[in-house]
């Protein structure tokens, strides 16, 4: 089943040059049909352009997708910079993260479904290409933050920063799938975003200012 779009969207679609019409098309599709089910030929006709435009300025597919994800989650990281200036202490900057997304990701529903149908391509892109990735540097960050947290003495030198930062974005990637599955296939996940944050603001608090015996176990093996 092919997206019908308003003439209002056409007026907005076709002010934009063709790499832009690619990307905004392109993102409607595969958080609507999937990638998978999304061929570059439905992408350039629903663009108003060709698909060898849309090799010239993404390679490809998963070029295409790449750049999707980079651009969106650039976005995200300049909320998060932000959030991280004006947090006072470890507590406030690792609180940042799962509300900053939050926010950004309900702002954005078709890069938010676009992280759970298409995560595993994106994670894979990180992985391939950290420096050219936006969830790439989005981890980078949360590393970041941790290691200045260890060098101030306010989390454990020995406790793991990988495994902090597994339980960060683990944290920030299920309340995407629940949000998703709720809106797409009435799962029942009808809490409000600020049940969130003040539930995960209350968790993050307890990793770092719980009491000093509790914070050398995090992620410590023990």
């Amino acid at each position: 089943m092919n997206p019908v779009y308003t003439p209002e969207y056409y007026e907005f679609l076709y002010e934009k040059s063709s790499r832009n019409r690619i990307l905004v098309t392109a993102r409607t599709l595969f958080a609507s049909l999937g990638y998978d089910n999304t061929s570059t030929a439905l992408i350039a006709r629903n663009a108003g352009t060709s698909e060898s435009q849309l090799m010239k300025h993404f390679g490809g597919k998963a070029g295409l997708l790449e750049t999707i994800f980079t651009e969106g989650w650039e976005k995200v990281n300049a909320n998060l910079a932000e959030c991280f200036e004006t947090a006072g202490d470890f507590n406030a900057r690792i609180s940042c993260v799962p509300n900053v997304v939050a926010e950004s990701l309900d702002k954005d529903l078709e890069l938010k479904t676009l992280v759970l149908l298409e995560g595993h391509r994106m994670r894979e892109a990180a992985r391939r290409k950290p420096a050219q990735s936006g969830y790439g540097r989005f981890l980078e960050m949360i590393d970041d933050v941790i290691a200045r947290a260890k060098n101030s003495g306010e989390f454990p030198e020995h406790s793991s920063a990988s495994c902090l930062r597994a339980a960060i974005v683990g944290i920030v990637e299920g309340n995407v799938r629940e949000q998703v599955l709720a809106s797409r296939a009435n799962y029942p996940a009808d809490y409000s975003p600020a049940d969130f944050t003040k539930i995960v603001s209350l968790f993050l608090r307890s990793v770092a200012s719980g009491p000093a015996r509790d914070r050398q176990q995090i992620c410590a093996g023990r």
